[in-house]
């Protein structure tokens, strides 16, 4: 990592470390904690943690869950020696050696379901720095059966409650979580080496479900620390049963050929996957069959699926015979079908549309093998979706139905693209932007990971000293969850009240009779969308304004074109508060972005990222971004709060009012974040594995880095 401001400390490594993935931990000092709520592990799964001891003790827990009926509940040193406790068994040695050597260690925990029969029956391996060191059966060596428990919930570093004083004295790093179990190469990579430094959990496939950086990104809110999880949920599409997409070439299914695609029914009543013109349907799917069919009659394979989980159907077939896979398993043979195929969630025209979420639909023109290079079970992936499709020479279609799709809300169509080389484009018909959600079925590295709070009744507030009085057009962004419905509440206000005519961007939620309206204000007239939105729900705002048009869009459609006046900005703007120091926000504010023109609804888009904030000197129109304050985030507290302008160039940086070191609070799209228990804020430590002599600022905040330097 390199140099960055995390509240309270500037965190600046040394320069051999400085491209290394960890160069900072937190130091327990045996009465203090990490809580990350639960991280639930269903069936297989597997853990990595970093850890240093400082002082020996009887007991001291690093990690532990909080499932009292799961298999797993601790991990724990006894004298330093590594013991796992399994709930009915009691402790199992893991490593035998005391690790009281003031050195780092890696433990990496796997537990394999697919071995030995179903969930609380497979295989338990351990490893230490790289090297497998226990490796036990819950049937043969443990004689233990909990055929229907799950394997954990991950809850707590540094201690296990509510087990009382068994904490951790020393160091935690690089604790990631995963829902399979990790190969011996995964380990390998994740362990790294003292030339590289630790290994990144979300560069291994799949990715993580969760991951906490300790000490690199965790920020101190006056009373404890916010450990944010690294690893966010990503994207799939949800079909509700009436909107379908159709491709922009039909694909014809004759001889061999393999079908794959991700699919999560919510309703098992008949649904058609993928088909072409009736009755072309090819997989037709319900809770106890799956049907591929052309126009010269069907097939039958008998299946065993429910509504609520993620499988990964596969069919391989060669003209006669078709084989079905599900979740790499190889289910049943039946005779092969070649249909013509159009359409994704239907068949053509509409027919049959699925009630599912679906991701990742591949179309190749080989049989794919069950096993190997470039298989079924390559496909598989451990129950997550490929990434990259390398080495598959025979893929004809690959539509991932994620986030890489584009919304147009002029037209109200997603555009699906082909990420094979053959270009055949889907258009989704009766889809909305509610259509793409965030999914456990895969994951993906968040950017911004804080936003702040504004009490309404502590009237807090931040004032930007920004110049926009010259600008003919401007763009307004900004990201708001709001916590009540009491009156008008401004999130952003630029250019002071004008009562002979059209002022600044104005724009907030007005309360009309019981409805949360999304309304822009410029100074005569109040321009309400009605469009509502929900409390404690995060939203992405933006205002566009050029000569006299003004539009609102909202999580990047428009909801709002209004006939305004010329522009009238002034040199002081707030974030948060009305300029009358009336009408203040109560809720949460992150990512405030001023562009210096009307951006395109292109442009909007792209600043929305499909629900998550993004790293906008990346943004296609930089080159007119202003200013851009993340909240938060490259934020400092010291009686007030600084809000840094990431725009260098215009250090238009933001200071609070009436607002205290804990406004700062979890950002947009995060979930299963930690928070620390015990720490008083100096617990930062510039001592990592394979990472040592990292400096942490004292009494400095985030403007104390300028760009005047020695030439």
């Amino acid at each position: 990592m390199s140099t960055q401001f995390t509240n309270r400390q500037w965190r600046l490594p040394n320069n051999e470390n400085k491209d290394k993935q960890s160069n900072y931990s937190i130091d327990f000092d045996g009465t203090q904690s990490v809580d990350v709520g639960t991280v639930t592990i269903n069936n297989s799964g597997s853990f990595s943690i970093w850890f240093k001891i400082s002082n020996i003790a009887f007991y001291q827990n690093i990690l532990g869950s909080s499932n009292a009926s799961g298999m797993f509940k601790y991990i724990t040193l006894r004298n330093g020696t590594l013991y796992q406790y399994v709930l009915g068994t009691g402790w199992i040695v893991l490593y035998s050696t005391s690790l009281n050597d003031n050195e780092w260690h890696n433990l990496i925990f796997t537990y394999d379901s697919t071995t030995s029969g179903g969930p609380a029956r497979g295989t338990f391996k351990s490893y230490v720095d790289g090297v497998l060191t226990k490796t036990y059966d819950m049937i043969n060596d443990i004689s233990e059966d909990w055929s229907s428990s799950t394997l954990t919930s991950i809850a707590y570093f540094g201690t296990t409650q509510p087990l009382g004083p068994r904490y951790f004295d020393g160091k935690i790093d690089g604790v990631s979580i995963f829902d399979y179990a990790l190969s011996s190469s995964q380990v390998t990579t994740l362990y790294g080496s003292s030339s590289t430094g630790i290994g990144n959990p979300m560069s291994l496939s799949p990715k993580p479900v969760a991951y906490y950086p300790l000490g690199d990104q965790d920020a101190f809110n006056g009373a404890d620390y916010l450990v944010p999880n690294s690893s966010l949920k990503d994207y799939v599409f949800d079909f509700d049963g009436n909107d379908y997409v159709t491709l922009n070439s039909s694909i014809n299914l004759t001889g061999n050929k393999t079908v794959s695609y991700w699919v999560n029914p919510d309703s098992l009543s008949g649904n058609v996957y993928i088909g072409g013109v009736s009755p072309n349907y090819y997989t037709y799917m319900t809770s106890t069959f799956l049907y591929i069919k052309d126009s010269t009659g069907f097939s039958t394979f008998s299946i065993n699926i429910s509504t609520g989980n993620w499988y990964h159907i596969c069919i391989t077939g060669d003209g006669t015979n078709a084989t079905l896979y599900i979740n790499k398993n190889p289910i049943s043979t039946t005779n092969d079908r070649n249909p013509t195929i159009d359409t994704i969630g239907a068949y053509n025209g509409g027919g049959g549309a699925i009630n599912a979420k679906m991701s990742n639909v591949q179309i190749f023109n080989t049989a794919l093998p069950a096993t190997g290079s470039n298989s079924v079970e390559t496909l598989y992936n451990n129950g997550s979706p490929l990434t990259s499709m390398s080495g598959f020479t025979s893929l004809q279609g690959w539509w991932k139905l994620d986030a890489s799709a584009t919304y147009d809300s002029s037209t109200n169509t997603w555009t699906i693209p082909d990420d094979s080389t053959n270009s055949n484009t889907g258009t989704s018909s009766g889809m909305t932007q509610a259509n793409l959600v965030q999914s456990d079925l895969s994951f993906t590295s968040g950017y911004s990971p804080y936003a702040l709070d504004f009490d309404r009744a502590s009237i807090d507030s931040i004032t930007i000293n920004a110049d926009l009085s010259s600008y003919s057009s401007i763009t307004v962004s900004t990201w708001a969850k709001f916590v009540s419905s009491t009156g008008f509440q401004y999130v952003f206000d630029a250019g002071t009240y004008n009562a002979s005519g059209p002022a600044g961007i104005k724009l907030g939620i007005s309360k009309i009779q019981t409805t949360n309206e999304i309304a822009t204000y410029d100074g005569l007239t109040s321009h309400s969308t009605g469009v509502n939105v929900a409390l404690n729900t995060w939203y992405h705002i933006t205002v566009t304004h050029a000569g006299t048009t003004r539009k609102v869009y909202l999580n990047g459609s428009l909801i709002g074109t209004f006939v305004s006046g010329n522009l009238n900005l002034n040199a002081i703007n707030y974030i948060g508060r009305f300029s009358l120091n009336t009408n203040f926000m109560d809720g949460s504010i992150s990512n405030v972005s001023i562009w210096d023109t009307d951006l395109t609804s292109a442009q909007v888009t792209e600043i929305y990222n499909e629900g998550l904030p993004s790293n906008l000197n990346n943004h296609s129109a930089y080159s007119n971004l202003v200013s851009w304050w993340q909240l938060g985030s490259n934020s400092s507290f010291n009686t007030n709060w600084t809000v840094l302008d990431e725009v260098t160039a215009s250090g238009n940086n933001g200071t609070s009012v009436n607002m205290g070191e804990d406004a700062i609070v979890d950002g947009v799209g995060s979930y299963a974040n930690g928070l620390s228990s015990g720490m008083g804020g100096d617990e930062v430590i510039g001592d990592a594995p394979y990472s040592t002599a990292n400096a942490l600022s004292v009494n400095m905040d985030v403007e104390d880095r300028v760009t005047d330097t020695p030439s």
